[in-house]
């Protein structure tokens, strides 16, 4: 979920500012998902992330 949520953002960063082409079959795909799609795939992954390296340190066992 991490490197899911990680490479949409690098993907998304480069065209989310741009101008929309005239073209649409140039436009690249990612120009189109939204904000909050693309911030909750990187929350959801840096969350992931920092649980699986909790576990891995076994911290908060039982």
């Amino acid at each position: 979920m991490a490197l899911l949520g990680f490479t949409t953002l690098a993907r998304w960063l480069p065209v989310y500012g741009t101008a929309p082409a005239g073209d649409e079959t140039t436009t690249p795909a990612e120009r189109h998902l939204p904000l909050p799609v693309v911030t909750a795939l990187g929350l959801l992954g840096a969350a992931s992330l920092v649980l699986v390296l909790l576990a891995a340190l076994e911290v908060g066992g039982s």
